[in-house]
């Protein structure tokens, strides 16, 4: 079945597969023993996709007090912002009752409204975060952290700083996507390093920098499509002894030699091929950067998935799954939702549910085993709710036909909240990563846009970033009362006293870039979640794969790059 997206700055052409529908007719709920079937999607899957990352703040940061205790604390919400903010202790606490803000459903009202309605009115955790964190104020959405500062999206690290997606780190810091890693900086999707710097897509590496596609490499320098080497430097081998010798005059403790060196690799890496898809393990799978998944397609940065379509970001695993934004973990039955996993199952429209929630349609932060509900927010051990009010079952089994029959004249039912929904301004949201927009463009769709004023504590002196010192040996203790300022964008920003201990402990120079700006190349050195067809450089076979046609790289199908590295 053939669609036209129907955003009006959009109308891309889009297709619903057999399988597509099957999975729509899989996860319809059933009410008074009736299936309220779901439609086809009426946006293609960049617009869904945008819908869902415009419901969440990751990395934008704001002091301001609890509305409850009054203690300072840091909030995804700015002091300015006309919600009720509580800090993790008092939001996770009994000293408010969701079910106080309750209301009955109005079928004279827009279906998204009421919900905007309740979404503002119930309080809202400043950070995601359990009450197991131990010195990590400064990290949104991570649990069982310790001794971190701004990083987002995760659990479990320890000593980590300026990162997003992660899972079982320690010693790190400047990275996107990292699992079981530790003393990596500047790493993206890498998974099992130790010592490993400036590198990408690499997986139980250590002791070696800028790396490319690599896997149980040590002590190797501008390498790509290596496996299990040691002492190579631009993909020759190496004695020993002239390896450290080579390395010690690359001076890569310094700010000038690392950047003599990423020139050098970056020309390198693309005189060598890449693979048209990096999935491994996997089988019956399209997209990319999928690691042990089964028939899932269109889908990139996912592990252990199962029968998926258009996931992103699902790092712990889940299975029947389609139009999901990360995380997984036991996930089960899930459609068109962002941010939902630890056990959950059978959600439509829902984001950030975890710890079991089930059956639930169009809800945010209904945790706890909450089930059977539409349309509620921050709801615990609790079911048969609709806009947070409680019902007997069989008055919810009445009520949630006539709701649905609602959205489905309104075309809204199955769709994701809108971004006039969000509770964030568009450009403080995932959404702008990935399909940034101007802020006229933004106001022109009727979103919201915030102009951010940059606030610095009082410091001894300000420093041009180009005008610190070479290497860390250099850098006097008190560089921990300076303000830096970017490079780039002339933005100050300053240096964390566990941040400077690992730089000391890496030996590397002290970063002259905002972290915004950091994260912003981060992102650049990743393809777009988007593929394309091209035929294979090597035998012409036509492939899909995340390298536009026009881009320079050397690209092969998966049978000629394994002919090629191995």
């Amino acid at each position: 079945m053939q669609q036209s997206c129907r955003n009006a700055w959009c109308k891309q052409p889009f297709e619903v597969t057999d399988d597509d529908l099957r999975f729509l007719e899989k996860i319809s709920p059933i009410f008074v023993g009736k299936k309220e079937p779901l439609p086809p999607p009426l946006l293609c899957p960049d617009c869904r996709q945008q819908r869902r990352l415009a419901m969440r703040n990751e990395r934008t940061l704001y002091p301001r007090m609890c509305d409850h205790c009054k203690k300072h604390i840091i909030s995804i919400y700015p002091a300015d912002s006309s919600f009720t903010v509580l800090c993790p202790a008092c939001w996770w606490g009994d000293s408010w009752d969701p079910l106080s803000f309750g209301r009955a459903y109005d079928f004279s009202r827009p279906c998204f409204d009421q919900f905007r309605d309740l979404w503002y009115a119930v309080p809202k955790i400043s950070i995601l975060a359990l009450n197991d964190n131990i010195n990590s104020d400064y990290a949104h959405d991570g649990y069982r952290l310790k001794n971190c500062y701004l990083i987002f999206d995760g659990e479990q690290a320890q000593d980590s700083y300026y990162g997003e997606v992660y899972a079982l780190i320690r010693d790190c810091s400047d990275f996107y996507y990292i699992k079981q890693c530790e003393l990596c900086y500047e790493c993206i999707h890498c998974q099992g390093c130790f010592n490993l710097r400036h590198s990408r897509f690499c997986n139980n590496c250590s002791d070696s920098m800028f790396l490319l596609d690599c896997s149980s490499c040590r002590n190797c320098i501008g390498c790509t499509n290596l496996h299990q080497k040691d002492h190579h430097i631009f993909n020759k081998p190496f004695s020993k002894e002239e390896y450290e010798q080579q390395r010690t005059a690359m001076n890569l403790h310094t700010f000038s030699g690392i950047r003599a060196l990423r020139e050098q690799a970056e020309a390198f890496f693309l005189t060598h091929p890449r693979k048209a898809m990096r999935n491994v393990m996997s089988e019956e799978a399209t997209g990319d950067n999928l690691t042990s998944c089964k028939n899932v397609h269109d889908s990139f940065d996912c592990m252990d998935m199962r029968d998926g379509r258009y996931c992103t970001n699902c790092i712990m695993g889940g299975t029947d799954a389609q139009d999901i934004d990360a995380w997984g973990d036991h996930m089960t039955l899930v459609y068109n939702c962002a941010y939902v996993g630890a056990g959950v199952d059978h959600l439509i429209a829902c984001y950030y549910q975890s710890f079991g929630a089930s059956n639930l349609c169009y809800s945010i932060y209904c945790l706890q085993g909450t089930r059977d509900s539409f349309g509620c927010v921050g709801l615990k051990k609790m079911q048969h709710c609709i806009l947070n009010k409680q019902y007997f079952k069989e008055e919810y089994e009445q009520l949630m036909p006539r709701i649905i029959g609602q959205m489905r004249e309104e075309g809204i039912w199955g769709e994701f909240f809108p971004p006039t929904v969000s509770a964030f301004a568009y450009n403080e949201t995932v959404a702008q990563d990935y399909f940034p927009l101007t802020k006229k463009e933004v106001l022109q769709r009727g979103w919201k846009w915030r102009d951010r004023q940059e606030e610095m504590s009082a410091v001894s002196k300000v420093i041009d970033g180009k005008l610190l010192p070479e290497s860390i040996e250099s850098v006097p203790d008190d560089v921990l009362q300076w303000a830096i300022r970017c490079e780039v964008t002339g933005k100050l920003f300053r240096i964390q006293p566990s941040e400077l201990t690992l730089y000391r402990k890496l030996n590397i120079p002290l970063p002259r870039r905002h972290f915004d700006v950091r994260h912003a190349a981060r992102m650049q050195l990743r393809n777009p979640r988007h593929l394309w067809a091209r035929p294979c450089m090597k035998c012409g076979k036509e492939m899909q794969t995340t390298y536009a046609p026009e881009r320079p790289e050397i690209v092969y199908c998966e049978e000629c790059y394994l002919k090629e590295v191995y």
